[in-house]
């Protein structure tokens, strides 16, 4: 299997090295938001959520078990704690328990992963097979900030990452039946609910925002559920919709500090790293027997 560890260290560098030399104060604390690319285990604490990873081989080549997170070692929320020098941050859902019954005091300095596997920017997006959307996501970020669970310099000097849009990219290709827009209207759906998004983290403090924008769905092997899939090339349709989500995030994240007074916003671009990896992949690790 190819190992993927070189890879989220370079999105992770790319990503950060300029957010984290913004001031002379290293970042100490990160808010997650999004689906499985940064979800340490959201879903895994929520009996109603049937999207698991609580299962091998998930989890075997790093923590040795299965921890809820959607890949065999670490996911780029891990690899972005240990780049900060920071603990790596325990999901919201498993930070509530853990407050409930005594073994924690308080929330954890470090920050918190919202990040739930399955969600995407839209709300509906698996709504049905209990993920936590996006927006429910910064919703129970909003309640900490209204709550004062979390100090004013923290929420101001933290780092918050959000990557989503996967899932409706792949949502809006699987055959339900349902009416959709056209292709280009759905992107700027999308583009306008996560516009919404950065909205609500600026009120609430947030000033260092790091966003990911989308890999190649279409080269995912789920695309072969999809109709006329095929085992030698990625779907077309699906990563024309994910370059145009890109170019309107890249756009965004460009406006952002004009548009808001103190912002320090970050796009990475995941796309064209991930295809450096699937046309030289001898390049970037190496291969064991499937």
């Amino acid at each position: 299997m190819f190992r993927v560890a070189s890879l989220f260290h370079l999105v992770t560098f790319l990503c950060l090295f300029n957010a984290c030399l913004i001031s002379s104060s290293r970042v100490k604390t990160v808010f997650l938001f999004g689906d499985s690319i940064l979800d340490a285990g959201t879903n895994a604490y929520d009996k109603n959520c049937t999207i698991q990873a609580n299962f091998p081989p998930y989890g075997q080549d790093f923590f040795h078990r299965p921890t809820g997170r959607f890949t065999n070692g670490r996911t780029v929320a891990d690899f972005i704690a240990q780049e900060l020098g920071v603990d790596l941050q325990k999901p919201y859902l498993e930070i509530e328990m853990l407050l409930k019954n005594g073994e924690l005091k308080e929330y954890p300095a470090n920050g918190i992963n919202f990040a739930s596997a399955g969600s995407g920017v839209l709300r509906q997006t698996n709504e049905i097979l209990g993920v936590t959307p996006l927006e429910v996501q910064l919703q129970q970020f909003e309640t900490l900030v209204t709550q004062n669970k979390i100090d004013k310099e923290t929420i101001r000097e933290a780092l918050y990452v959000f990557e989503s849009a996967s899932n409706n990219v792949f949502s809006y290709f699987f055959p339900t039946g349902a009416d959709l827009p056209a292709p280009d209207e759905f992107v700027r759906l999308m583009l306008s609910e996560f516009t919404q998004v950065i909205q609500n983290i600026y009120d609430l403090g947030a000033r260092r925002i790091a966003i990911f924008g989308l890999g190649p769905v279409g080269c995912i092997p789920a695309r072969l559920i999809l109709p006329n899939g095929s085992t030698d090339y990625c779907n077309a349709r699906l990563n024309e919709m994910v370059t145009n989500y890109n170019m309107g995030l890249a756009n965004l994240v460009n406006e952002l500090p004009a548009r808001y007074d103190g912002v320090v916003p970050v796009y990475a671009d995941v796309f064209d790293v991930v295809e450096l990896f699937l046309t030289y992949p001898q390049q970037y690790g190496k291969f064991n027997n499937l």
